[in-house]
């Protein structure tokens, strides 16, 4: 059960963990790391409550010329306490926001991370200090060393990423760092005749450990972009954080 919710976050692009040090700079003094893990836009800070959308969109062009645009919203909280709270809705219900189809809670109080699924209205519950976040890394395959020599080497023959500093700006009334990471995947890399050019941009605002806007742009898979708005710096009701008493809780 856990491992599709994983996967469902992840597509969200809202699995990897983010920390306030992400480009070296000092957070505000109101903000205390609560020192467990939180979401890859909001990291886990005790005294900085807010609540915000992210809009995500994709484009994508097809072989045959089509243009393909997807859009939809979600919902981000944090409280006072450095619990997090990610709700993701379809696109039909991106302006009403009613039905999230996927709620993805982390409770550095209580020790805890929770997968709600609404429509079942089943919570899967995961310890925060378990050694491997990610089921998806226990029982893969082993690699044999001749094979693991061979990818060392294809990873070693590629160029290192290019990483630029952008700046400082203004976004949703907080100032943020930009930095913008330039992949090249060589000819013949993934049997491409023609180098691939992988580029991705983040703006974060180290004060209140979000990040505003996050950008990809990947010749495979196209455009996407995760943008902060909305941002109110107030404290989520509490509810939020709470798995409603009619779910049936699964796991530790």
């Amino acid at each position: 059960m856990v491992l599709p919710l994983l996967k469902l976050v992840s597509a969200c692009g809202l699995l990897t963990l983010a920390t306030t040090t992400a480009f070296g700079q000092s957070q505000s003094s109101a903000c205390v790391s609560s020192g467990k893990p939180g979401l890859i836009q909001v990291a886990s800070l005790v005294g900085c409550p807010f609540s915000a959308v992210i809009e995500n969109e994709t484009f994508q062009t097809l072989a045959d010329g089509t243009h393909v645009h997807k859009k939809f919203k979600a919902m981000i909280y944090r409280d006072s306490s450095g619990r997090t709270r990610y709700e993701s809705y379809s696109p039909t219900d991106e302006e009403s926001h009613e039905s999230p189809n996927l709620v993805f809670i982390v409770d550095p109080v209580a020790g805890y991370r929770y997968y709600l699924m609404p429509e079942s209205a089943t919570a899967t519950r995961t310890l925060l200090n378990e050694a491997s976040a990610n089921p998806s890394t226990k029982n893969q395959p082993q690699h044999s060393p001749a094979n693991e020599s061979a990818s060392e080497q294809a990873q070693n023959s590629r160029p290192a990423p290019v990483n630029e500093r952008l700046g400082t700006q203004q976004m949703q009334g907080l100032v943020v760092t930009g930095r913008r990471q330039t992949y090249t995947i060589p000819i013949g890399a993934e049997g491409n005749d023609r180098p691939l050019v992988v580029v991705s941009e983040i703006w974060y605002s180290s004060a209140m450990g979000i990040t505003l806007l996050d950008k990809r742009s990947d010749p495979r898979s196209g455009e996407i972009e995760k943008r902060v708005t909305n941002l109110k710096q107030t404290e989520p009701d509490p509810a939020l954080f709470q798995i409603p008493p009619n779910y049936t809780i699964k796991g530790e």
